[in-house]
Parts: structure tokens; C-alpha cells; sequence
């Protein structure tokens, strides 16, 4: 078969995980998963020039990497999006439940869903955030997520988690425990404020104290430390309010 013209490829097509906007579940693929973390990561280095300029820099000056990235003219923009959202809400660190099951297999995808964690919070950082009309205009946005169905695919994945650190077991450790739950709380909270709609299903559903009891678990963990607590307080004065 010839090679596809990378012109005419349709990104749509490749979406990485099944999801919002995406029914098709491509198979799991262990060198595809590390390829992709590597490509985010090179990413990442490129989206966070402020971190290796001097402190008297012009800070006006907007990232071209992330300027590109979360423009009209990246026409990969939506799909690219749309994988890194559905990796993280698909993402089942325990899978079928098997004891130590983290000690005898690796988990590449574990290392994808954190890349993508902080690719998804650097672009939706991107310009100060925020929701409203500029927030609809950008290509890269939760703003234009509204069906009901995709909302409940996020919540889940975002209970499913958030609740992970705290399952508790008969046997110690026998759990796959993940470690980013910090950038699942700062992703949700862009998630709320770029999208309303999400919001108020979010109050609205039946599942709302699997979202507030593991916030409300962080907030206590995270009492001596102003700097992290700042976040959870905001988040459980909205979930509450």
C-alpha cells in the first residue's frame, strides 16, 4: 500500500482512546503508548519556555509552541484535543483487579495519562484560560463539549481517579496507586470553568460525592501546605456551593 500524503490524512481517524466524540476503541499498543509520551514530553519542553528564561524576560511575549498548538491554523487541533481527554478519563489503573498486578506488568499507559494530564493544562492555560466567547473561538477548547453522554464519560474517569489513591484492600499494597491526582484536581477545575454546562452536571448528577469526598480527602492531606490546599478549597467550594 502507498503511503498516506500527510496532507490528506484525516486526524479524525487516529484518535488515541475512545471517548468524547470517539466511539471506536483503537487496540491498546504498548510502543504506540511510548512514541506518544515521548512526542508530548518533546512537547512539554517546547510549551514551557518561560521556565528556562532568565526572570527580567518580557513575559508579553506569547509561547509560538503553544500559540500554534492551540490555534485555527493547527487543523490537528480538535483530534489531538480530543485523544489527550480521552486518554485521561479512559484510564483504568487497576484493570481487571488483579493483586500486584502493578508489580508483575508494566503499565506504559500510566506514563501517557500524566503527559497528557500536563499537555491538556499548559494549553488550556494558554492566554490566562478562562471561559466565554474567547474560549468558544479556540479550536482546543471544553467549551464545545455538550453532550450528555460525553459528560458522563468524564465524570466517571474523573471519580474513578480521583477515588484511586484512597481504595483500601485486605491485602497492603496490593493496589496500583497513581501519583497525579494534584493535575486531575487542576484539570477539573479548568474543565468547570471553561464549561458551565459540565459544571452544573456535575452538581446535578447522582455521582457528585465521588467527586467531593476524594476532594475533600485532599483538602485535609494537603492542610499544612497552603500552596497546594489553595486549589482544593476552590474546588470544594464549588462542588458544595
Amino acid at each position: 500500500d502507498a503511503v498516506e500524503d500527510m496532507q490528506s490524512i484525516d486526524s479524525c481517524e487516529y484518535i488515541w482512546e475512545a471517548g468524547v466524540g470517539f466511539a471506536q476503541s483503537p487496540p491498546l499498543n504498548y510502543i504506540h503508548d511510548l512514541n506518544r509520551s515521548e512526542l508530548l514530553r518533546l512537547l512539554l519542553t517546547c510549551f514551557s519556555e518561560a521556565m528556562y528564561l532568565p526572570p527580567s524576560s518580557d513575559n508579553s511575549v506569547l509561547n509560538p509552541w503553544v500559540t500554534f498548538f492551540c490555534s485555527t491554523e493547527n487543523r490537528h487541533a480538535l483530534p489531538l484535543f480530543t485523544s489527550l481527554l480521552n486518554v485521561v478519563f479512559a484510564y483504568d489503573p487497576v484493570g481487571y483487579g488483579i493483586p500486584y498486578n502493578h508489580l508483575l506488568f508494566s503499565d506504559y499507559r500510566e506514563h501517557l495519562v500524566e503527559q497528557a494530564l500536563q499537555m491538556l493544562i499548559v494549553t488550556l492555560e494558554h492566554e490566562g484560560g478562562g471561559g466565554g466567547a474567547a474560549a468558544a473561538r479556540r479550536p482546543v477548547s471544553p467549551s464545545s463539549i455538550e453532550e450528555q453522554e460525553d459528560y458522563d464519560f468524564m465524570l466517571k474517569g474523573l471519580a474513578r481517579l480521583l477515588t484511586n489513591p484512597l481504595t483500601q484492600t485486605y491485602l497492603p499494597n496490593s493496589t496500583k496507586k497513581i501519583q497525579f491526582h494534584q493535575e486531575l484536581l487542576v484539570l477539573f477545575w479548568k474543565l468547570c470553568d471553561f464549561n458551565k454546562k459540565f459544571l452544573f452536571f456535575v452538581l446535578k448528577s447522582s455521582d457528585v460525592l465521588d467527586v467531593l469526598v476524594p476532594i475533600l480527602f485532599y483538602l485535609n492531606d494537603a492542610r499544612a501546605d497552603q500552596c497546594e490546599s489553595h486549589l482544593t478549597h476552590k474546588l470544594a467550594g464549588v462542588v458544595v456551593g
